[in-house]
């Protein structure tokens, strides 16, 4: 698969190159397709002009236009449908999203009508603040809860995960199933977000941890056991130690180690981890599921995880053909054994800190 690579445009007025008012047709390349869209260059203005008060990266950014529109304009969407609407918040990606958010400790699921002034201007406090520590050094701040699985502000093993948004009406996004969390509405606010549910829980009221950990706790499914309990709210051992069974590079130690998901590989080792090095030109290589049981197909199984409402970021191995039996078409898709288990700790804890959700 291949990456969509970042293109950045500045549109100006230069005297001996764009007449003020003429229309230009810009010519975007993504992958293999050719997009052509038309672009008025004063229209392109008035656009910046209009939006720089609500621009979270922009020197006229206005903190009261960002909520008074946040509040009126996003009141029937979700907060991260709201933060990601380009006409409501410019400049907020997912991450920027995410990391406010948590920040702020408003769950993302909330509605924006659901939430007090209060909280809506610490969205905003908050959304500003990592955007401009990000322009200012060119890095992103601290990820807390992004692409985590332990949460940076509690310590707990509570960070939860789910691929949701991308609609406009937030009862109509309520009303679809888990299944369908995804679909419909704007595709690009249907992104991977991540959220501690002990930071930020659905309700004011489960703001005390120890309340917040008790009611999490309780409505754990009833098949998880009590080890599966602890490990989602206690950091376990294997995050304050190396385990024997990681990998080490020879030539640069430990901490130069990396765990890579094997993409563009043959039939046999398809979506299969790995250890490497992070320093270019290293020869380290290790395959990191030894441990790992064999699906049907003689395959080591896959460690993928789950971005469902259900079970959000749980762990689980699966044959990484999937299931035969729930092929679409069996002539013209190479279908597996549909091989399916939880994750326990035995696969887990060697793979220690290396292991995120996004690999």
């Amino acid at each position: 698969q291949k990456k969509a690579s970042t293109l950045r445009l500045y549109l100006a007025n230069q005297n001996n190159h764009v007449n003020n008012g003429s229309s230009e047709y810009l010519i975007i390349e993504c992958w293999e397709t050719n997009v052509s869209y038309p672009v008025s260059v004063s229209m392109a203005r008035n656009k910046l002009m209009n939006n720089s008060s609500r621009d979270v990266c922009s020197s006229l950014f206005n903190a009261q236009d960002a909520f008074a529109c946040l509040k009126k304009r996003g009141q029937r969407m979700n907060i991260s449908d709201a933060l990601l609407d380009q006409d409501i918040c410019p400049g907020v990606g997912n991450i920027i999203k995410i990391e406010s958010l948590h920040r702020a400790k408003i769950d993302p699921r909330r509605s924006v009508s659901s939430l007090s002034e209060g909280e809506l201007r610490r969205v905003v406090k908050h959304t500003r603040q990592f955007s401009m520590g990000w322009l200012r050094t060119g890095r992103a701040g601290e990820k807390l809860v992004y692409n985590q699985t332990v949460c940076g502000t509690c310590k707990g093993m509570s960070v939860k995960m789910q691929k949701f948004g991308g609609g406009s009406d937030f009862s109509r996004v309520n009303a679809r199933s888990a299944n369908n969390a995804s679909g419909g509405g704007i595709a690009f606010m249907s992104r991977v977000t991540f959220w501690c549910g002990i930071c930020q829980p659905m309700t004011t009221e489960c703001l005390d941890l120890s309340t917040c950990h008790h009611s999490l706790t309780s409505n754990v499914d009833e098949n998880t056991s009590n080890n599966e309990i602890t490990r989602q709210f206690n950091q376990p051992a294997a995050f304050s130690r190396v385990a024997a069974s990681m990998g080490c590079c020879p030539q640069h130690g430990e901490k130069s180690v990396k765990l890579c998901r094997a993409r563009n590989s043959n039939y046999q080792n398809t979506l299969r981890i790995f250890f490497t090095c992070k320093y270019r030109g290293c020869q380290y290589f290790s395959w990191a599921d030894g441990h790992f049981p064999n699906c049907s197909c003689g395959k080591k199984a896959t460690l993928r995880i789950s971005k469902t409402e259900r079970s959000g970021g749980r762990w689980f191995l699966c044959c990484s053909l999937g299931d035969r039996s729930k092929a679409s078409n069996i002539n013209t898709r190479v279908a597996g054994c549909g091989h399916f288990e939880w994750a326990t700790d035995v696969h887990l804890e060697p793979l220690g800190p290396f292991l995120t959700p996004l690999l």
